[in-house]
């Protein structure tokens, strides 16, 4: 009788003892690393950021022409952070924008949550402020895709001589609005952003035009001037990308310039990619990712474990004596 009873009894509490010990769970923890490739990246700016004039784009859709350097990195970033994760590219680019449209799409409050969690914002702004200025010139000149030289018998002499007498007034005032708004850029940016900030400089897709060096020597004055700003205001509010020196002495070959153009073709965008490519992976970046942990017992099992320790315990110290007595 004793013999059964205690084979029972010792039989449930080892049930209840392995039953706790099943009862195990692996919490979810955060891992932590560091990287050279911004998991969150983000673009912003005119034409150039948006893959204007690449095959697949559309102005509703920066996303569709794969050889944009927007899209080149994201693709180059994904790979390299698949073994540990994610990366998300977002590009909020507008083909025309100028600086002041930018201001307001920062302050419009749509990109807040965006800008909340990326890791690096990457600008190309302030090309359209000058534009507005320039190309009105080029086709007072009668320059076309066709004839890259002055033609005389298409020039409209009052039309020319009414701009020329003011381009470099009104070139003047449009870069000193673009300094005012991008220091107010910077400022709008890092309020609202903890990752680093980068704006590119702009190169001259005039260059080519040697034989017109009204043209070239212009616009490249007005280039440098352009760069000088974006140089002298960056401090530690944002960091540089130089395009501009990339394109120097190549606008004709990475541009559509001959197509009276000024947008980078396919070799100019993939120019481009190395050139960001080349500042933002030397910084280090922090990439979290949650990982399961070391398996543990549940509350339930430490409870079950417990319990069964205590009925063991009871079962040595008071039952069994009692049960002894019984039989003496």
């Amino acid at each position: 009788m004793l013999k059964k009873f205690f084979a029972s009894l010792f039989s449930i509490v080892f049930i209840l003892t392995l039953t706790g010990c099943s009862l195990t769970e692996r919490d979810l923890i955060d891992k932590v690393y560091e990287v050279n490739t911004p998991p969150r990246l983000m673009f912003l700016g005119d034409s150039i950021a948006a893959g204007y004039g690449l095959e697949g784009y559309t102005s509703a859709d920066n996303y569709s022409c794969p050889d944009s350097y927007a899209n080149t990195l994201d693709v180059k970033y994904t790979a390299e952070l698949a073994e540990i994760g994610s990366h998300e590219m977002q590009n909020f680019a507008v083909s025309g924008a100028t600086s002041a449209d930018l201001i307001e799409l920062l302050n419009s409050g749509k990109l807040d949550s965006a800008l909340a969690e990326t890791d690096a914002v990457v600008i190309s702004i302030g090309g359209n402020d000058l534009l507005e200025n320039i190309y009105p010139i080029i086709s007072s000149l009668g320059i076309t895709a066709e004839n890259k030289e002055i033609d005389i018998s298409n020039i409209d002499v009052i039309s020319l001589i009414g701009q020329l007498s003011t381009l470099k007034e009104d070139v003047n005032s449009s870069l000193a609005v673009f300094e005012t708004n991008l220091k107010e850029i910077a400022v709008i940016l890092n309020g609202k952003t903890q990752g680093n900030v980068y704006i590119q400089t702009l190169y001259n897709p005039f260059e080519s035009f040697a034989d017109i060096s009204m043209v070239t020597e212009f616009t490249q004055n007005t280039v440098d001037e352009f760069n000088s700003i974006i140089s002298r205001n960056c401090g530690e509010k944002y960091k540089i990308i130089d395009v501009a020196a990339d394109f120097k002495g190549n606008a004709q070959t990475l541009t559509r310039i001959d197509e009276i153009d000024i947008h980078p073709n396919e070799k100019g965008h993939k120019a481009i990619a190395e050139a960001v490519d080349e500042v933002l992976t030397a910084e280090t970046y922090t990439y979290t990712t949650q990982v399961y942990g070391e398996p543990h017992l549940t509350l339930t099992a430490i409870l079950l474990i417990a319990g069964g320790i205590l009925a063991m315990l009871i079962i040595v110290v008071i039952i069994i004596p009692k049960l002894f007595k019984k039989y003496e």
